[in-house]
């Protein structure tokens, strides 16, 4: 990784990102490895330039430019359907320009931005390129992309009500049942929650030469096989939304020895159906939140799209993780150590009772004693001032006020779990992009940054 970072980067990647633009493009497939071709799909009326950039450190410039196309042309018109049972919004527009990765891609985080010839705003598209099977490193770290889709409106359907619109849905809201990878991501110039969640950790990660190999959340149950010969899987911010077999990929690689480090919050929370699209197998998103709305209950009870710990599914994402999601917090709240004498605060100089500021949002995790699992270790306690009610399988009581963070170590041959119950943890480990929420800064801090490390040395050795 020291290698990749020491090529010459591009600070002006993201210049004009966020920007109104007119143009819209996703990417298929959303991940790849050397060999295969990855497309872009545009809508943009005017010739374009297409600039490919890898994402990483390489000197604080962020991205390091890997191929250049001009004077490409796509079609303008604005051919989507929309079902109007399930809401979902489909794009089918033809491939405009495609990029055949090779070997001097190195695995990564991927962006393609596509410039306008008349001077008006870019838009971007993220894609993973994956490491061949042989020869991967012992670190993987895994973009959460089904959740970015989840949140994604784009065509005025998302799998929530209020960023929704037009008649219900099979959801029995406004919000859809099923989305769809063929489409732009409405956030962030295009960029979806990369740049909100994940990219900071990513610079962290490459900044410090941590060897990494990149996947897809997605590839977890398409590509199972990404994780054999790990000893490190990683997730940052927010990964809501898991499919069944994606779960296993993940439970069955730590029960075998691989460890599981989750810098996150509100994990595993949603169950989700992958199914297919014209471009491939694992192209839409099926959560109808809600076991009695879901027409799959009654043949398999099992893969209902509900909450992981509801009636019929039950099992409680706190069986795996040790904390589960507590709620949202009104502002930011400070991370009180609990359990300093752990290995996860060794070199911190924290003690039990100290604070790190603004280090708890926007959601947070909450301990639950009766369904962690044994060893279990809680390394935080904190207050939180929380946001409403969750009804679950509990009954509709008041969310934990308290968020937590736990670590379990290696034990019986299986490997180690950390989670640490907060979205705003890469917030404190790199400056870039966003740092604040409800009028509260996260600081940059380094004795999260030594937690970090200290995670990275212990359990992907």
């Amino acid at each position: 990784m020291a290698e990749e970072n020491a090529l010459r980067g591009d600070p002006s990647w993201d210049r004009g990102l966020g920007a109104a633009s007119p143009v819209d493009l996703y990417a298929s497939p959303a991940s790849v490895e050397p060999g295969e071709v990855v497309t872009l799909h545009v809508r943009c009326a005017v010739p374009f330039d297409v600039d490919w950039y890898r994402i990483g450190w390489y000197g604080g410039a962020g991205a390091r430019l890997v191929h250049r196309e001009k004077g490409v042309s796509a079609a303008p018109g604005d051919a989507r359907t929309v079902n109007s049972t399930t809401g979902m919004v489909e794009c089918r527009w033809p491939g405009a320009v495609a990029a055949t990765v090779t070997d001097r891609w190195r695995s990564g985080m991927y962006v393609a931005v596509v410039r306008p010839s008349d001077g008006s705003a870019p838009r971007a598209t993220p894609f993973i390129v994956r490491a061949p099977l042989r020869g991967g490193t012992s670190t993987v770290f895994v973009s959460a992309q089904a959740t970015w889709q989840a949140y994604n409106a784009w065509g005025g359907r998302s799998l929530y009500s209020y960023s929704s619109r037009g008649r219900p849905t099979a959801s029995g809201t406004r919000a859809a049942a099923t989305v769809s990878m063929d489409r732009p991501y409405d956030a962030d110039g295009g960029l979806g929650y990369l740049r909100k969640w994940e990219v900071q950790f990513i610079r962290w990660m490459e900044r410090t030469g941590r060897d990494v190999d990149y996947v897809l959340d997605l590839d977890l149950e398409t590509r199972p096989e990404v994780l054999a010969g790990r000893r490190l899987v990683v997730l940052a911010g927010h990964a809501e939304y898991w499919s069944r077999p994606m779960r296993d990929t993940v439970e069955g690689a730590v029960s075998a020895g691989t460890n599981a480090a989750f810098f996150s919050a509100n994990e595993i929370y949603w169950q989700v159906r992958l199914g297919s699209s014209g471009l491939g197998p694992d192209r839409r998103i099926t959560c109808y939140k809600s076991a009695s709305r879901d027409p799959m209950t009654l043949t398999r009870p099992r893969l209902a799209t509900c909450r992981w710990r509801e009636t019929p599914v039950l099992e409680p994402e706190a069986r795996f993780l040790g904390v589960m999601y507590g709620h949202v917090v009104q502002r930011p709240a400070d991370w009180i150590v609990a359990n300093a004498d752990h290995w996860i605060y060794a070199g911190t100089g924290l003690r039990d009772g100290d604070a790190i500021v603004s280090l708890v949002g926007q959601e947070y995790d909450a301990y639950f004693a009766d369904l962690a699992p044994e060893g279990t270790v809680v390394i935080s306690n904190s207050p939180v001032p929380f946001v409403g009610r969750d009804p679950d399988q509990f009954g509709d009581v008041a969310s934990p006020p308290l968020q937590s963070g736990a670590v379990r170590d290696p034990a019986g041959g299986a490997g180690g779990v950390v989670a640490v119950g907060t979205f705003q943890w890469s917030w404190a480990l790199d400056a870039y992009a966003q740092h604040a929420y409800a009028g509260r800064v996260t600081p940059l801090d380094a004795r999260v940054e030594r937690m970090t490390a200290n995670v990275f040395d212990r359990f992907s050795e």
